[in-house]
């Protein structure tokens, strides 16, 4: 039975072996095998070497660069190199100029988000004539916020116009503008 066994079912390479011969007989027709088309090709190779149609030898390299000698396709091959290396740097020229667009445009808005004002930056007061004003304006509108006013002041310590834009929207029409007071209590 071991006998029956082996027959009926091959090992795992013999059936591999026997879908690849079917396979190549079927792409090849039957009794033709990989070596004998190596051999036409190589022969084919022969004849054109032997005709000068570029086959091989000096002939077909000349052929197949286009009739150029050896200088003048090392030239063309350098230029050719050269070019796509400056269209390689104009890419990321232009990359580079596009991320540094995106990133003034991110940190625009991010100053927006963060209430900063536009243009050049306002020289504020010192931090206790705002703490002296914020204390003023709390007890007036929210007594109930005095209680924080220490951590208001670390949270905001040198971020004032955040601090400025975050009072307008929350008191409209009622928020300090730290700088007008500072500079009218100077007067």
């Amino acid at each position: 039975t071991a006998q029956f066994f082996s027959v009926r079912f091959p090992p795992p390479l013999a059936r591999q072996r026997k879908r690849r011969k079917k396979k190549r007989e079927k792409t090849m027709g039957k009794g033709s095998n990989a070596s004998k088309i190596a051999r036409a090709r190589a022969d084919a190779a022969k004849r054109k070497q032997a005709e000068g149609k570029g086959g091989g030898g000096k002939a077909g390299m000349v052929q197949r660069r286009g009739g150029l000698n050896q200088e003048e396709a090392l030239a063309r091959a350098k230029a050719e190199r050269e070019a796509k290396m400056a269209k390689r740097a104009e890419k990321e020229a232009k990359r580079i100029a596009e991320e540094a667009k995106k990133a003034k445009l991110r940190e625009k808005e991010r100053a927006k988000a963060d209430g900063k004002p536009k243009g050049p930056e306002k020289a504020y007061p010192p931090a206790e004539f705002i703490r002296e004003t914020l204390e003023k304006f709390y007890t007036a509108n929210a007594p109930e916020k005095l209680g924080n006013l220490d951590k208001i002041m670390e949270k905001f310590a040198g971020k004032w116009p955040k601090l400025e834009a975050g009072l307008a929207k929350k008191f409209p029409g009622k928020a300090p503008d730290l700088c007008a007071l500072y500079a009218a209590s100077r007067k």
